[in-house]
């Protein structure tokens, strides 16, 4: 049925039944008051507008006043993903760490419930998560330690259990990215990336995880574990010849597997899809002709009314019908009823009071999980001393977009700990110098030269002050004779393979700094592989299984000497 034929109203209410926007503040703005009122299916919470956790349930009961019946969704992963916690880092450790955790699926479990405690307080409906992909490729620049693991067993057990935790809070939950978004070495916030492996290799690798939870076995078979399914904007040619979001074959595939409910497709202002598209109003109606019945939009409101007025355009050109669309709107709304009859069964509060106590045991439970995980590999690791004034650099190259930024947890709980530390590079928004040292000192070739020359009294170009001005040779003739600068020197990495930029900074700074330690926030199974194939078997690490703040604290307890739940590398492999 066209718009024309099926009425305005109907036709503004269908076509808003598959909007997902996000939108800017913390109160909220006139136009999504009006499109909730005329029947918006949803909205996507930011960190800009979930400051606080006072301030994210007061937002929740505004939107829930408004349209009741409205799907408040929220990327709230844990680690190095946070949304409610984005200002001072998440207090669940994340996905890798309750992969690598030697308590298994019952710790995830666990930390699931005490998630969905948070979010239900909050008022929030739907947990983008949890992320189901499978990290085949260690040089995957946007999953990582935002997994379960690297292999799809592993993903499957912590997944699944993560989700029953959540769902049991009554909060629903999107197992993402759909096919699976862990083969890729493109961010598809800023590129297309290709899975290009046969049919059979994709079943046996990426869709395991999300079969098991749409299929589980045992004393929960015929339960899916999931409410909805997020689609990954990543093509994979064995399927189709579009990015599976926009690709009929990958809903088809889906709703094989057993999916009933909502198709929720990532952002359609990503970079990915903008590139193949042309715009945001062509992708949402590709999308919805593929099968998806939610569309994830960003915080600018011209993409909610890009895509509104591109769907009601199709309607008119019988690209879509009305029935299309309400049969996707009937999809979320049964999600909404389950999600409500499981909060009224699990007795789940809301409010100010009920969150911040949510909060709090959500700290309590991560602090127990990275402190159970977190550890050191190879080398022997000096503890810091109290009075200790540490150099940070920080050699990570690649922007996380899912995370919002490059995040610098670490260095806040260093210099929390040791106030004299110095950090490289230092914060965008500082004034002028600390220490001699610009703030705007960056790590291309030049700042490393500087940083080097600041660490050594005798450095590779040692004829740089510790602002980067040359000076004469004031280092004395036989430098091997003096002993280096006494700060202890932190790098952070997350992704040192071989041949990358982050690598080659991190093996210049070994070469003249062998007492260095690292602070790894990458992925903890190459972790042999990259640094111990360093000269002399490579320096100490702590790997943190992320940048959270519960990793990065337990992170500064290895660094001042303070063994965690696996004291050492042998009992940490073994728990793999």
């Amino acid at each position: 049925m066209t718009a024309e034929h099926a009425g305005p109203a109907r036709a503004e209410r269908a076509v808003n039944g598959v909007l997902l926007p996000g939108f800017e503040g913390t109160a909220v703005p006139e136009w999504l008051a009006d499109a909730a009122r005329a029947g918006l299916a949803g909205v996507v919470y930011f960190a800009r507008n979930t400051p606080d956790v006072a301030t994210t349930a007061a937002l929740s009961a505004a939107l829930h006043a408004i349209s009741p019946d409205l799907v408040i969704a929220v990327d709230e992963e844990g680690g190095d993903v946070s949304r409610l916690e984005a200002v001072t880092g998440s207090s669940l450790p994340g996905a890798a760490a309750l992969g690598a955790n030697p308590g298994g699926g019952t710790v995830s479990l666990h930390a699931g419930r005490a998630m969905g405690r948070l979010l239900a307080a909050t008022g929030i409906d739907l947990l983008l998560g949890p992320v189901l992909d499978v990290v085949s490729e260690p040089d995957n620049p946007v999953i990582g330690v935002r997994a379960f693991g690297t292999t799809p067993d592993d993903v499957a057990r912590h997944g699944i259990a993560f989700a029953r935790g959540v769902r049991s809070t009554g909060v629903g939950v999107c197992g993402k990215h759909f096919p699976g978004h862990g083969a890729t070495t493109v961010d598809s916030h800023v590129g297309l990336p290709v899975v290009d492996a046969p049919l059979d290799i994709v079943r046996a690798r990426d869709l395991l995880p999300f079969a098991r939870a749409l299929r589980p076995e045992g004393r929960d078979a015929g339960q899916s574990a999931l409410d909805a399914v997020m689609t990954a904007h990543v093509l994979f040619p064995a399927l189709g010849p579009a990015p599976a979001s926009v690709e009929p074959a990958a809903t088809r595939l889906l709703r094989e597997l057993g999916h009933e409910g909502p198709v929720i497709t990532d952002a359609l202002d990503m970079g990915a899809l903008r590139q193949l598209t042309g715009s945001v109003g062509e992708a949402a109606v590709r999308a919805v002709e593929a099968g998806a019945d939610l569309l994830c939009l960003g915080l600018d409101p011209a993409l909610y009314t890009e895509s509104y007025d591109a769907l009601s355009q199709a309607v008119t050109a019988g690209r879509l019908t009305v029935e299309q669309l309400e049969e996707s709107r009937a999809r979320t709304q049964a999600l909404v009823t389950a999600v409500r009859d499981r909060r009224t069964a699990a007795g789940t509060a809301a409010g100010v009071d009920v969150a911040t106590e949510a909060l709090a045991d959500l700290s309590g439970l991560g602090a127990q999980i990275a402190d159970a995980v977190v550890h050191v590999r190879g080398g022997r690791l000096v503890p810091l001393a109290p009075g200790a004034e540490p150099d940070v650099v920080d050699l990570r190259t690649r922007l996380d977009h899912a995370a919002g930024r490059k995040a610098r947890h670490v260095q806040a709980a260093v210099t929390a700990t040791w106030p004299g530390a110095r950090v490289f590079p230092g914060e965008e928004a500082e004034d002028g110098a600390r220490d001699g040292v610009p703030a705007e000192l960056g790590l291309d070739q030049h700042g490393l030269a500087v940083l080097i020359a600041r660490f050594t009294r005798y450095g590779v170009l040692a004829d740089l002050d510790r602002t980067g001005t040359e000076r004469g040779a004031e280092f004395p003739e036989d430098p091997l004779q003096h002993a280096l600068r006494s700060e202890p020197l932190v790098v952070i990495t997350r992704e040192p393979v071989p041949g990358s930029a982050e690598r080659d900074r991190l093996e210049q700074l070994w070469a003249v700094r062998p007492d260095l330690v690292v602070v790894h926030t990458g992925l903890p199974g190459p972790v042999e592989d990259w640094f111990g194939t360093l000269s002399g078997g490579g320096p100490a690490v702590v790997v943190a299984c992320g940048t959270g703040r519960a990793n990065a604290r337990a992170a500064v307890e290895r660094l001042r000497g303070h063994s965690g739940g696996q004291d050492s590398e042998e009992q940490h492999s073994s728990d793999q």
